[in-house]
């Protein structure tokens, strides 16, 4: 088991085996398979990470003596408190720097106990490997800054306060989810453009997948279109599906051709749903089946933002965050030959392949739509 010291920014090191290491740490960590969270130091495919076991449990919680925890954490955060108005720049220094030795080897001997106690009394969770993903790609966003009003701005996720496993952002992070349409043309890439990739009809397309039918290669309302009686537009067909979805005493048949409101039903046992991904989620009758589309297509879109950031990995372009059914990538226009493999990786999952559609522009709010 290994502790990073990069929870704290500009921070580099590892503890292991009651000792800091500043130096050759990278030879150190490939020999070990443990850590708390992901650092940009580990190979992510070999390593377990214990906070994914926990949850949105604190560490302390794991520990034989909580109070002492709590207690020393508290500690630090007064040194921080202290630290800050005494008016120290902490914006090229590590805060671990500033702290006695000896508080700062209790401290990550209380973390370290308190982490074997996870690998002792802790199984494994059925949803670990999509968390895991989600974990490394949502880690990786945070390390990295979004020009926003040529402010340096980050975006923080919390991937464990949704019901159904819908990322939302921490309190001081940017509120990129929340922002509105005008307020995103503030939002400005460090290479050329940014690049979108959305799902076209990602949970309609979800459920179809549920119903054993497979993908059409072109729109998901136009094909819904296709099966309907009367002529109706495509802006019509779209709110009859979802007002038919989202009622589930709702009746059509012609929809229900192709569409089974009861898909959830194998997946939902005593109260919960279990997903394909392996999350097990708590829920009443009557929302099981919006929990199972919802939560299964935010799965489908975080893990191939993982795949697409891996396949990044030692490139110009990055993912700069998602947004809901969409991955956006702050793209150097020299790595154009990528796009069509780009596209590729988003839209290919266990169900088959999911349409998508990519869009370009100079800001955020100012995306057009290109054809690939």
């Amino acid at each position: 088991m290994v502790q990073t010291l990069d929870i704290e920014d500009n921070c580099f090191g590892v503890y292991f085996k009651n000792k800091f290491y500043f130096q050759d740490i990278e030879e150190l960590v490939k020999e070990q398979n443990l850590a708390w969270k992901h650092s940009s130091i580990f190979d992510d495919e070999k390593m377990t990470y214990l906070s994914i076991f926990a949850k949105s449990q604190k560490l302390s919680e794991y520990s034989t003596n909580p109070e002492m925890m709590e207690t020393y954490q508290g500690l630090l955060k007064s040194q921080k408190k202290a630290a800050i108005t005494a008016k120290l720049d902490f914006s090229d220094m590590c805060f671990f720097d500033i702290l006695p030795d000896h508080l700062m080897h209790k401290w990550f001997s209380l973390r370290n106990k308190a982490m074997l106690n996870i690998t002792k009394y802790s199984k494994k969770p059925s949803d670990y490997d999509i968390l895991h993903k989600i974990h490394v790609l949502t880690t990786n966003i945070a390390k990295q800054k979004i020009n926003v009003n040529n402010i340096q701005e980050v975006v923080k996720y919390d991937i464990f306060s949704s019901a159904t496993g819908r990322l939302s952002t921490e309190k001081g992070s940017f509120p990129v989810l929340n922002i509105s349409k005008e307020e995103r043309t503030n939002i400005t890439p460090k290479n050329d453009m940014f690049l979108e990739l959305d799902l076209n009809g990602a949970e309609i397309r979800t459920l179809l997948a549920l119903s054993g039918k497979q993908q059409p290669n072109h729109d998901i309302h136009e094909y819904n279109k296709e099966v309907l009686t009367g002529g109706s537009s495509r802006k019509e067909t779209k709110a009859r599906f979802f007002a038919w979805l989202y009622n589930p005493e709702a009746v059509d048949k012609e929809l229900e051709k192709l569409y089974n409101k009861d898909a959830y039903r194998e997946h939902y046992k005593e109260g919960f749903i279990e997903t394909p991904f392996g999350r097990k989620l708590e829920v009443d009758e009557r929302k099981a089946l919006n929990y199972l589309t919802q939560s299964t297509t935010s799965d489908i879109v975080l893990e191939n933002a993982y795949k697409i950031m891996k396949f990044l990995k030692g490139r110009k372009s990055f993912i700069a965050f998602t947004m809901h059914d969409s991955v956006v990538l702050d793209f150097a226009k020299e790595e154009h030959n990528l796009v069509k493999e780009i596209k590729d990786i988003f839209e290919n999952n266990m169900f088959g392949r999911f349409l998508s559609t990519v869009s370009i522009g100079k800001n955020y709010g100012n995306l057009k739509e290109i054809k690939i």
